[in-house]
């Protein structure tokens, strides 16, 4: 095996949507629980993980994935909500959840996941759940204290913003001792939505 990229197809936020998340963030590190907080620069809404794949494949990729999403138009995807994966007693992840725009985003999903199959990445088992990974839990020390600021904060959090998708990108992983950096490999862009 050649060297290979850690991949995911990702839809990146704008600064002002970081901004928001940045702030909803700060108020829940307050707690103190022991937790692995995303980094500003690093949010987004990952659409498919695709792990560690050969670099001499990139190029093929992209065209999948081009060809598959050749007319499909912008869209807007609604933020708001948090939440915990797997459950409340032992949370693991912390994320904010998608509102609006889910239906699109499972199609874009399912027809990017079809694409990856040839290249040997298989679909994953589990059903997709649309979500921005806000922090990880790295033990229980101060969960229940942030499940409690989670609940305190639940109304304002609601609403998040909504997110104009206009691509969707491929991004690289590198995994780091202070977190993972994240690279620009490939962008498909969206068709413009707006009726001229």
């Amino acid at each position: 095996m050649g060297k290979t990229l850690r991949l995911f197809w990702a839809i990146n936020l704008p600064e002002s949507i970081k901004e928001r998340l940045w702030g909803l963030q700060r108020q829940l590190q307050e707690v103190g629980a022991d937790a692995r907080w995303v980094g500003k620069e690093n949010l987004h809404l990952t659409v498919h993980f695709l792990g560690e794949v050969e670099v001499s494949l990139l190029n093929a990729l992209i065209s999948a994935a081009q060809e598959v999403l050749f007319a499909q138009k912008t869209f807007a995807v609604q933020l708001g909500g948090l939440g915990v994966f797997p459950d409340p007693r032992r949370p693991r992840i912390l994320w904010a959840g998608v509102t609006g725009g889910v239906n699109r985003l499972r199609d874009i999903y399912r027809l990017v996941g079809e694409a990856m199959v040839p290249f040997g990445i298989p679909l994953p088992d589990r059903p997709f759940s649309p979500h921005l990974t806000l922090a990880r839990l790295r033990s229980t020390r101060g969960t229940q204290e942030l499940m409690v600021r989670v609940r305190e904060l639940g109304d304002s959090c609601a609403h998040l913003g909504t997110v104009q998708v206009a691509s969707l990108d491929l991004m690289q992983s590198e995994l780091t001792r202070t977190g993972p950096i994240y690279a620009l490999r490939g962008q498909i862009r969206l068709k413009s939505s707006l009726k001229v």
